[in-house]
């Protein structure tokens, strides 16, 4: 799967918006998950559970509803979700 692609899935099913460094042809795995992940969980085990071994050696990129880059690691998904709706 292309790497943009990825990343409209990804907030598309997450609700979570990521940017993935990589050239526009970089293929990723597949994001086939059915449903999100719960709200409780935080950032880095959602990342390092469903994120990066779907993404393999490219760098990562987490946005937060303000626009801001790499939120602590330690956030809820709820409220980074909820930051989107600010």
């Amino acid at each position: 799967m292309q790497a943009w692609k990825f990343e409209q899935k990804v907030f598309e099913k997450e609700g979570v918006r990521i940017i993935i460094r990589a050239d526009s042809e970089a293929k990723v795995e597949r994001f086939d998950y059915v449903r999100c992940a719960t709200g409780s969980m935080t950032l880095t085990d959602w990342l390092n559970k469903r994120i990066y071994p779907l993404t393999g050696e490219y760098e990562v990129v987490v946005v937060n509803g303000r626009g801001e880059t790499d939120p602590h690691g330690k956030t809820h998904l709820e409220t980074l979700r909820d930051s989107y709706a600010v």
